[in-house]
């Protein structure tokens, strides 16, 4: 070490250390003469000790780490954040209510509901598309409710969309909830009816005001007013189906509870393609003309 040979140097360091400060390192000017004095006097007066190089080093490079320390916090919390995913729900079994099965998600909160979550209950599967509770709090619940006796289609059950606000919202408020329902492909079975409910308390004597109203792609719309009843209504449609509940509260109006119910029927079957048809008419023409010879034979 004693041939190294390094220029004579002198640095500040910044009270405080952040992402924009910039530490210059230079070499200190000195008189030609008075450097060339230096090197024929002292190996090490035109060079930086081994010592200081050491310390220096430790000044700077814990600083240096904690700045990239701090930046990959940042990116961790960014990471974080982007990394969540939908989450996926099943039933678990109903205990005090009868037979069935049920999730129930909150509004806000941990675990709560989310866009793209799904609930899977017997042969249904909900899918969460949109939201908008404008600050309300409350939950849901997406439940299989068995009415009769267990059967494969599950044909005499309904199945439920049941919103809760708590406490109820006070009016004027608007929202809505949007969500596809599916039944599993397999099952050889379709929507049959659709029922729509919700409860309202009309505070000051003025009806008509507060709404709710369900838009089924494919199906009906039903518009539930200051809390009536709307169903069932037949409307035999092939899964899967989009829902979309919106709500119109009144000033003054409370909204508590809206409510879908649906149930399902065995697929119709649809009428046979036209290149279909006429394949099997000609194949019926051709046999009948085989048929005929043979029964004038044996006549």
């Amino acid at each position: 070490l004693h041939h190294l040979k390094l220029a004579p140097i002198f640095y500040s360091w910044p009270d405080q250390l952040t992402s924009s400060t910039m530490v210059t390192i230079r070499p200190k000017p000195q008189p030609y003469n008075q450097r060339q004095a230096d090197r024929r006097t002292s190996p090490s007066a035109d060079g930086l000790s081994l010592g200081k190089a050491t310390s220096l080093l430790a000044t700077i490079l814990p600083k240096a780490l904690l700045t990239t320390a701090l930046v990959a916090a940042g990116m961790g919390q960014i990471l974080s954040a982007g990394a969540a995913r939908a989450a996926a729900y099943n039933c678990v079994p109903r205990t005090s209510t009868g037979p069935g099965g049920f999730v129930n998600l909150k509004f806000t909160g941990p675990g709560a509901i989310g866009v793209g979550d799904t609930i899977a209950c017997a042969d249904k599967t909900w899918t969460v598309n949109s939201f908008n509770f404008a600050g309300n709090t409350g939950d849901i619940d997406f439940e299989w409710v068995e009415v009769g006796p267990p059967s494969g289609g599950y044909t005499d059950d309904l199945f439920t969309t049941d919103l809760h606000f708590t406490p109820s919202i006070l009016g004027p408020s608007t929202g809505f909830f949007d969500y596809t329902l599916a039944i599993d492909p397999t099952s050889g079975f379709q929507f049959d009816t659709v029922q729509l409910d919700s409860s309202v308390g009309i505070l000051l004597g003025s009806p008509g005001q507060t709404t709710v109203t369900k838009v089924v792609t494919g199906g009906p719309t039903l518009i539930s007013i200051d809390g009536s009843p709307v169903g069932p209504i037949v409307f035999n449609t092939p899964s899967p189906i989009t829902v979309r509940d919106t709500w119109t509260v009144a000033a003054e109006d409370t909204l508590t509870n809206v409510k879908d119910s649906f149930t399902q029927t065995s697929k119709v079957p649809g009428p046979l393609p036209l290149l279909g048809a006429a394949a099997a008419f000609g194949w019926s023409r051709r046999l009948r003309s085989r048929v005929k010879p043979v029964a004038r034979g044996q006549a």
